[in-house]
């Protein structure tokens, strides 16, 4: 659940940060940034409905929940990139 909150953290960081896309849409599916809006799982689950902790973890980011310290990218903690450690990913 916290991950699912620090991905929703760093959408809206990034609708915030100049240099990245004004609307929560357009940052999910910037070219290359978010593989499953643009592979199709996004609409996928949309469609089949989302589970209720998606529901609640992005109800908080919206309404201003950052775990992440500001973050506007993250990927796998192994990466040994610095940054605020959630789950096995790490936020930067």
């Amino acid at each position: 659940y916290e991950g699912q909150v620090a991905v929703g953290a760093v959408v809206m960081n990034r609708v915030r940060v100049a240099g990245y896309p004004g609307s929560i849409y357009e940052v999910i599916y910037q070219r290359g940034q978010f593989p499953p809006a643009g592979n199709g799982s996004v609409a996928k689950i949309v469609s089949n409905g989302p589970k209720a902790s998606c529901i609640q973890a992005a109800q908080e980011a919206l309404n201003g929940t950052d775990n992440t310290s500001g973050a506007t990218c993250f990927k796998r903690a192994s990466s040994g990139h610095a940054g605020v450690v959630i789950g096995n990913h790490v936020f930067y």
